[in-house]
């Protein structure tokens, strides 16, 4: 008898609804759930392959230990207690031989394990992610947020682009890689609004544009000044939201290269209470505002919001302070359409049409995703660069067509469930010393490239042991040649790997266990995407192939294992409810069938609709140290900013910064976008997937491939100062001239029922072209938009 599950595909963030149709135990259809509130009924083929994955042949079905040599592929079958209690007592160890920064527990996408995953390494001893490749992935977004909003949040996730009067796609192709955006987008476009797309390459958003923005990738910040510098010029910037929400009329110290402080002008106020100074209009003097009171040292206050004045000081001194927003508006008067064309290749006539569109049609919703901030040598100051012109724009903040704050990183972060306020101590993270903000404050994570050296060197702690779930470390960090080479030293003692496959991480690993898909477990969503904001509740539609878990039990069982007191559940819907009671409303009495019947569960001050301005309400407050929203940031120069505001930076390769390497590899390449079959390096071996892109490729303009005399899908190289790759040429006119597009799968698997092969490790993966070292200063993002290359015909 046929029946029918309501879950959620969770091959990506979307995290569409989903009815699997079941009979006698197996997946005999798959359907949209149209009462689905995100997707409205809508899926693709990563769902649709629901039945594919679940009878995949090459899926691991039992935890395996090694027996020959790491990389030798001699296995034998043991249980989940023995792979269990191994990996534990080798944690154990190393905690007690050489202290728990020795002890490294890496994931993936978070999809599904951030919460629990940080919680783990609370019981290990040292609170955070410990290995994700989050320095091109959510956080530096999320980083650049919180220095200005306080607050972490996607800005591509927290918009009303339906009730938007113009949307900006900025470095993303949502129709592909983001559908429920992509196509709400559309519906304002369809209602009379307009579209902006910024992108190298002409992709399916594209066509639909008022304006396309052809951008050199890596030089977003600069297109974002220029844009802010029009703003201002011209005034149609939002002077209420300016002047009452931010730190923009906020004096400078011209001494000190920092906001003027009221200990500044008066010897007797307290140092340690970060008082401001702004300059009254209203009373022509200055006055002070106090965080810790949200209001100013009198009543009435006019503050200036442009202009330099004359500040008696302490000493009896007078100097000229500007506001912080004149201060940001000098700088940016470098930055007109005719010198931006220069940096970014767009043409001056487009920009000038772009920025007519964005001040004409507000409100404006501008969504930049990874190209645009998170993949490139100066990727925190793009990122603030795009959310200080979104402030410019008097952006709606909780308002229709505008922004909204999601709670879900308030919940990820939130210590019940994270524990990092019961473990003692200040623990340092690898690469502390080079990227403190990265490993320190945000991601309290270890900085990728000094795991493979501290494995290799021992400094400056040895790392003894690596515990992966949903990650292929070979597949998705930068130079892989490094990473495989300390992945076989003798000084790590332990690496263990929970996936669908025997990826080839897996292949060097000492314990092997099967990874749960999602049509296989009852694992939870870790995320709430915000139009409209709720979380989704799965449930197993099918038994897993042989001993299959899902990841919370992964988590869970090692963690009893280390602190049982931490991890008092029997079971990951045990788990999932206490979340939902923590941070949902969720009744204590609740159960587990009732959620699955709910559905959908709005999190805590959600409503049933959106509360509108929070933050005037009082509902939401800006967690900074000034409680405004900062555009002049202090926090910035300390972690090896140049500045407090954004500024441009070059790439740090690139046909300006290395004209030498340029001579030899005269292509910029774009890296690291997401392909519609695929999602990062999963589903190359599901037919349904990869017979619609079969082979690697690499997308270049017409003009140059016939420079090249390089023909439609003939195998070349693309190569770069550090490695080489195979693909199969793809020659158009949507690659901007000078530019070569890679996506990021690297064609690992071999697909059995279409006879397509896989390729090795390093054969066809964009990441052997990539410098590991990071080049944005504190967070260490790599270049992965904006670094040189070149092309050649294949030889072999």
């Amino acid at each position: 008898m046929k029946k029918k599950v309501r879950t959620m595909c969770h091959d990506c963030h979307t995290k569409c609804g989903v009815v699997l149709v079941v009979e006698d135990g197996e997946i005999v259809g798959v359907e949209g759930d149209p009462n689905h509130p995100i997707s409205e009924g809508m899926l693709c083929t990563k769902a649709y392959s629901a039945k594919e994955i679940h009878e995949h042949s090459d899926r691991l079905k039992y935890p395996l230990r090694r027996t020959g040599e790491r990389g030798e592929g001699k296995w034998e079958r043991i249980t989940w207690d023995e792979a269990l209690d191994a990996i534990a007592e080798k944690m154990r160890q190393i905690i007690e031989d050489c202290g728990p920064e020795s002890v490294v527990t890496a994931q993936g996408t978070g999809r599904a394990c951030n919460a629990w995953h940080y919680r783990l390494q609370s019981s290990i001893g040292v609170p955070g992610f410990s290995l994700a490749p989050t320095h091109v992935c959510l956080l530096p977004n999320l980083a650049q947020t919180h220095v200005t909003w306080g607050r972490m949040f996607h800005p591509h996730e927290a918009c009303d682009y339906r009730r938007a009067k113009c949307n900006v796609s900025w470095g993303s192709n949502p129709i592909r890689s983001r559908q429920h955006s992509g196509l709400r987008m559309l519906d304002s476009k369809r209602d009379g609004g307009k579209l902006i797309v910024v992108d190298p390459v002409f992709r399916d958003i594209a066509s639909k544009a008022d304006v396309f923005l052809q951008i050199r990738p890596g030089t977003d910040s600069a297109l974002a000044l220029c844009l802010s510098n029009l703003v201002i010029q011209n005034k149609e910037y939002g002077e209420e939201l300016l002047t009452e929400w931010t730190n923009a009329p906020f004096l400078v110290n011209p001494d000190e290269d920092r906001l003027l402080r009221d200990f500044d002008l008066d010897a007797s106020a307290d140092e340690a209470a970060d008082h401001y100074v702004v300059w009254d209009t209203a009373s022509n003097d200055v006055a002070v505002w106090r965080p810790e009171t949200k209001s100013y040292d009198r009543e009435n206050v006019r503050p200036a919001l442009e202009g330099s004045f004359a500040v008696t000081m302490a000493d009896g001194s007078q100097r000229t302070c500007r506001t912080a927003f004149q201060e940001y508006a000098d700088y940016l008067r470098e930055f007109t359409p005719e010198f931006t064309a220069k940096i970014t290749w767009i043409p001056e006539e487009r920009i000038r049409e772009a920025y007519d569109i964005i001040v004409s049609n507000k409100p404006c919703i501008l969504s930049p995703y990874l190209g645009a901030c998170m993949m490139s040598s100066n990727a925190l100051q793009s990122g603030r660069a795009i959310t200080i012109l979104q402030i410019l724009l008097d952006p709606p903040v909780d308002l229709p067509g505008g922004i909204f704050f999601n709670p879900i990183w308030d919940v990820t972060f939130d210590p019940k469930i994270t524990m990092a306020d019961q473990v003692p101590g200040n623990h340092l993270r690898l690469g502390y010393d080079k990227y403190p903000m990265y490993t320190q404050v945000y991601a309290s994570s270890n900085w990728p490239a000094s795991v493979w050296e501290a494995i290799e060197t021992e400094k400056p702690w040895p790392v003894k042991g690596i515990f992966c779930v949903a990650t292929d470390l070979l597949g998705c960090y930068e130079d892989p040649q490094r990473i495989r080479e300390a992945l076989l030293n003798d000084n790590l003692e332990m690496l263990t790997v929970m996936d669908y496959w025997m990826t080839p991480t897996a292949q060097l690993a000492d314990i092997v266990l099967p990874a749960a898909h999602w049509s296989e477990r009852d694992m939870g969503d870790e995320e709430v995407i915000p139009d409209p904001c709720i979380v989704t509740i799965p449930q197993i539609a099918v038994d897993p192939p042989g001993e299959a878990k899902d990841d919370w039990f992964f988590w869970r069982e090692v963690g009893k294992r280390l602190k049982p007191e931490w991890w008092p559940w029997d079971s990951t819907e045990e788990m999932y409810l206490e979340r939902l009671k923590w941070f949902y409303d969720w009744p204590e009495d609740g159960t587990w069938e009732e959620a699955v019947e709910r559905a959908y569960i709005q999190p805590k001050n959600a409503g049933e609709s959106r509360i509108y301005e929070q933050h005037k309400k009082g509902l939401i407050e800006f967690k900074t140290a000034s409680k405004k929203i900062e555009i002049y940031s202090e926090a910035m120069p300390v972690y090896g900013y140049n500045a407090p505001y954004p500024t441009y930076a070059e790439p740090e390769e690139g046909p300006v910064s290395t004209p030498e390497v340029y001579q030899e590899y005269p292509f910029v390449l774009t890296t690291g976008c997401r392909d519609y079959p695929f999602y990062h390096s999963a589903w190359t071996n599901i037919a349904r997937q990869r017979v619609l892109e079969p082979w690697p490729y690499v997308e270049m303009n017409d003009l140059d491939a016939r420079e090249l005399q390089i023909s439609e899908g003939e195998w070349v190289y693309v190569e770069s100062p550090r490695g080489r790759m195979k693909a199969k040429a793809r020659p158009s006119k949507a690659v901007l001239k000078g530019v070569l597009s890679l996506p990021r799968q690297n064609y690992k698997d071999e697909c059995k029922e279409l006879n397509l092969p896989g390729f090795d490790w390093d054969q066809a993966n964009p990441n052997v072209l990539i410098p590991a070292d990071g080049s944005d200063p504190g967070f260490g993002c790599t270049p992965m938009r904006g670094t040189l290359a070149r092309v050649v015909k294949a030889t072999v």
